[in-house]
């Protein structure tokens, strides 16, 4: 069985429409794709419909943003009910958080002499939530970066100069949120935010998987978060992370994720 099981659209920071992520899906033989946009679920009434009909296994969706004492965690949440009033509610707070932090960013960039405006970043965003990846594209047109990846490497990544962390919520009322739409929350691609002294007080709010299978991870990685998994009975993700072409992340469909573990992600997802 092939999955995909983390991918961003246009309702986020991907560049495809949803319905061009799950025809892609389909041309690369795909069993299993999950959408999960940034803090959006904007774009999931788009992909199901695309999906309806077809041998494609669209899983609803979402990555929610959380911080502990200022330490960024990001939880997937998988079967979702996108049309849940507390879920949207909470979307809609992350997405005013969103646009406060680029506007942070943005300011503190313009003073230290990078010319690049918040008007630009928005119109990068196209009505999707905002996220830092608008912001390197907007320095990257403003000549201030070659690549995404290269002002994210030097100015808003992690420990760069610019970076500033989001103003969410813990991941115990992020896990709380989800688990009352419905969804199965994960923990995304512990190795990259360096959450494993987190998992402990995750896994006792409700957690009920570890993405292990992430495309940024190390084979040592997958198999260090996956014995995890298997030691505290919890499920196991895994996807490409794919933004679009020309993105930083890997291609669609190219991190292999064991079948079994697509297997008994359906199965728990099951009503």
């Amino acid at each position: 069985m092939k999955a995909d099981l983390h991918v961003h659209s246009t309702a986020s920071d991907g560049s495809l429409a949803p319905s061009a992520l799950v025809a892609m899906a389909l041309e690369r033989g795909l069993d299993v794709l999950a959408i999960a946009d940034h803090d959006s679920v904007e774009g999931l009434a788009e992909a199901l419909a695309a999906a309806r009909g077809t041998a494609l296994k669209l899983i609803p969706a979402v990555e929610l943003s959380a911080s502990d004492g200022g330490h960024d965690v990001h939880v997937l949440a998988y079967f979702v009910d996108h049309t849940d009033a507390r879920l949207l509610e909470h979307l809609a707070d992350l997405r005013v958080s969103r646009l406060r932090r680029a506007g942070s960013m943005v300011a503190a960039l313009c003073g230290a002499g990078y010319d690049v405006s918040i008007d630009a970043v928005l119109e990068l965003s196209g009505g999707g939530a905002v996220g830092r990846s608008h912001v390197a594209a907007a320095l990257v047109d403003a000549g201030h970066a070659e690549s995404v990846s290269e002002a994210f490497r030097t100015l808003i990544g992690r420990g760069r100069p610019f970076y500033v962390s989001k103003d969410a919520r813990p991941p115990r009322d992020v896990i709380a949120t989800i688990v009352a739409a419905g969804g199965l929350p994960v923990i995304a691609h512990p190795g990259v935010t360096r959450a494993d002294e987190l998992l402990p007080g995750l896994v006792a709010s409700g957690l009920r998987g570890i993405e292990a299978f992430h495309a940024d991870h190390t084979p040592q990685q997958r198999s260090h978060y996956a014995a995890i998994a298997r030691q505290r009975g919890l499920l196991v993700t895994g996807g490409s992370d794919y933004h679009g072409p020309g993105g930083p992340n890997p291609a669609l469909g190219s991190v292999d994720v064991p079948s079994e573990a697509v297997e008994a992600l359906l199965a728990a997802g099951r009503p």
